[in-house]
């Protein structure tokens, strides 16, 4: 029998996974301004087809917009530009790319290992591997942390559960052992009752997590939005913002704030909309339960505060300058001498225009500055107990966030082993950030944190945003070229990678891979210490 033209089998194998499609669950789609993990693949799948020659970069662009068009237009697919399920399936089988697809079983326990295709292993790192890791744990097979990382404990668990239910024991996660694991979950939810009153979003034990579509997930949203904690769309795409909710009423709620709806936070959603309040908190209320986040204090960027302004905001502001030891009058609210004094002492400081009003760049910084330094200073001049705001360090996507935080703008650096924080100027983002010690001092502080050592070696360090954002990374204190600020003795710019997958570090190279390890390795000691 002769086999059809490579175009020709892959326009009939597209045909019938677009009639396939119908009967599963809508999986996320991608078009121009997107970024995500998925983009990358498909960005990889389109170089390997050659019909991609930008970079590897999870940013859906012009670029990979064309890209698309061309490969939907060559294999007979509307050419919208619009990476669908059917192009991305129609696109992974052309390159001989393992497709995972969206869960056509949308009844399993387990939304997450029972769903996919893709073979786990020592070594993964993803959502699935924390859905794995969750279902062993619930199945008494694990006992270890949460972590989406599959490690020896994982592996072992693995293996455990492979022995008892008649599986090849190699501790590798395959379709069968994710089968088996699904079916064994299933079995063991029958005789788990929910708490819920509402049919809401823990009318299911499924765990929801970013990229989840389904009618849990717009139940979770329109949960979230009536405690005041979601602001977006009702979509039933469980998407940045839904993330961002679920993390928020978990802070506010004394849970372990990951953004992963899960059994806990499903439990917890449904007492609070059931109107038992006593052990919940609103969106709308402060989240000081939680002691290690009691001193976060974020100022609004989007006013601007001067001589004569009298507010909430101003007394935040002069609070926070106490607390950096720029400020020493009375906190009052109202906008005096004294403190445009410490304006301009902090603007000095940083760089930044020294006009005594505190605009959208000075807010920022002083943002930045006090939410990424244990001690609230410029720096410390000793070790600090890493578990100030450990429960607040997030381990998130780069390319998901880093659009948010714009070039030019300053983020605090914290490292934990050291307690010493320095002020870095961002440069550039792409695959990680480029960035500059702000000042000598900065770069003196850094390379104390170092040892007095100049390394490539990674360093895991916690690093704040202009939002009080604190996202968990790895750095080095290596001055190469180019360099953009004078005055800071350091004759370069030096990199801070955050997590990307494993997959994708592995792409780029050795160096980036030894990052995402370090990182890795740093989320799994904060799990398991703080969490």
């Amino acid at each position: 029998m002769k086999i059809a033209s490579g175009k020709k089998w892959i326009t009939v194998i597209a045909a019938v996974l677009m009639v396939c499609v119908c009967a599963l669950a809508s999986a996320q789609s991608y078009s121009l301004g997107d970024e995500a993990d998925e983009i990358a693949t498909i960005q990889t799948a389109l170089k390997k087809l050659k019909l991609y020659t930008g970079d590897i970069t999870g940013h859906y662009g012009a670029k990979t917009q064309t890209a698309v068009k061309t490969f939907q237009k060559r294999y007979g697919l509307e050419d919208d530009g619009i990476a669908g399920e059917g192009t991305i399936q129609a696109l992974y089988e052309a390159a001989d790319i393992t497709y995972s697809g969206s869960s056509s079983s949308s009844s399993s326990a387990s939304a997450s290992s029972g769903d996919s295709d893709s073979v786990l292993r020592q070594g993964s790192r993803s959502e699935a591997v924390r859905g794995l890791q969750e279902d062993l744990k619930a199945l008494g097979y694990y006992d270890g942390s949460i972590s989406g990382h599959y490690g020896s404990l994982t592996e072992a668990a693995v293996m455990k559960f492979q022995r008892a239910n008649g599986l090849s024991a190699d501790g590798v996660a395959g379709a069968k052992t994710l089968s088996k694991i699904a079916a064994a979950r299933s079995g063991s939810s029958s005789s788990s009752s929910s708490s819920s009153s509402s049919s809401s979003s823990s009318g299911s034990i499924s765990t929801l997590r970013y990229g989840v579509k389904s009618d849990a997930v717009r139940a979770l949203q329109e949960d979230l939005k009536s405690l005041g904690f979601y602001t977006g769309s009702v979509t039933g795409n469980f998407g940045n913002l839904t993330k961002e909710a679920v993390y928020n009423f978990q802070k506010a709620n004394n849970l372990s704030a990951d953004g992963v709806a899960g059994a806990k936070t499903l439990s917890k959603i449904a007492t609070a909309m059931a109107g038992d309040t006593s052990g919940s908190s609103s969106g709308s209320s402060s989240s000081s339960g939680s002691s290690s986040s009691s001193s976060s204090m974020t100022l609004n960027t989007s006013v601007t505060l001067m001589n004569g302004s009298n507010s909430d905001e101003v007394l935040k502001l002069q609070k926070m300058l106490t607390k950096l030891g720029y400020y020493s009058g009375n906190q009052t609210g109202n906008f005096g001498d004294k403190t445009e004094d410490a304006v301009v002492a902090f603007q000095k400081a940083m760089g930044l225009t020294a006009d005594g009003i505190a605009g959208k760049n000075t807010l920022a910084a002083i943002n930045a500055k006090y939410n990424g330094s244990s001690s609230g200073g410029s720096s410390s001049s000793g070790s600090g107990s890493s578990s100030v705001s450990a429960n607040n360090v997030r381990y998130e996507n780069f390319y998901t966030w880093r659009t948010k935080y714009a070039n030019g703008q300053y983020c605090t650096v914290y490292d934990p082993a050291t307690g010493y924080s320095w002020t870095l100027r961002i440069m550039t983002k792409d695959a990680h950030m480029d960035a500059e010690p702000l000042t000598a001092e900065d770069t003196a502080i850094m390379n104390k944190a170092f040892g007095g050592v100049t390394t490539w070696t990674p360093k895991p360090v916690w690093v704040t945003f202009s939002d009080g954002k604190t996202y968990l990374g790895s750095t080095h204190n290596v001055p190469h070229s180019p360099s953009h600020l004078g005055n800071n003795n350091f004759d370069g710019h030096l990199c801070v990678h955050f997590p990307i997958s494993m997959e994708k570090a592995k792409e780029i190279g050795p160096y980036a891979t030894s990052h995402q390890e370090t990182i890795n390795e740093a989320w799994d000691k904060i799990l398991a210490k703080y969490r």
